[in-house]
């Protein structure tokens, strides 16, 4: 059990770090207003707000030119559409496999089957994902994917620190 959930805090943690690196495109706004449509899929958070601050930090250690800022910003968006079903799928399954824990009366062949469509769906996503980061990688220079990979491991490190803390606790 600690095995897995080592290794879902660590995909968690990739998964963290390339939606932030699709939300770079998003750095260059120039208003407030504009900061306030970053979004995480089509939900926006509030615990989020302070988003925008930190794209705009991430585009500054990158130094991503303002045409590397279109092309990430067209190629995020057309990759969010492109997935919006697949997300919508995910949820709609995750509550089915929720309603069954929860329910009670649901056998443990049911729910290892809801759960079974959960990873395959996950893994969709996990592909999808790594598809964009490749073609973002594309649009970066060596030195600049180069800075992307240290900063993704730094917070890497920092993730899995604050999971270990958890489970001590």
């Amino acid at each position: 059990m600690r095995k897995q959930l080592g290794t879902l805090a660590l995909l968690t943690c990739i998964t963290a770090a390339a939606a932030f690196g699709s939300q770079i495109a998003s750095a260059g706004t120039s208003s407030p207003s504009e900061l306030s449509e970053v979004r995480h899929g089509q939900h926006q958070h509030k615990g989020h707000r302070g988003q925008g601050r930190h794209l705009g930090k991430m585009a500054k250690e990158l130094g991503l030119t303002d045409q590397q800022k279109t092309e990430a910003k067209e190629l995020f968006e057309k990759n969010r559409s492109q997935n919006k079903a697949l997300w919508g799928t995910l949820m709609t399954s995750k509550k089915q496999l929720r309603a069954l824990v929860h329910s009670g009366t649901a056998d443990e062949a049911a729910i290892r089957a809801q759960a079974a469509k959960v990873a395959a769906i996950e893994a969709d996503l996990a592909v999808e994902r790594a598809q964009g980061a490749k073609q973002f990688l594309a649009l970066l220079t060596p030195e600049q994917a180069t800075k992307l990979k240290a900063i993704q491991a730094k917070r890497g490190e920092r993730c899995q620190k604050k999971f270990r803390s958890c489970q001590e606790d």
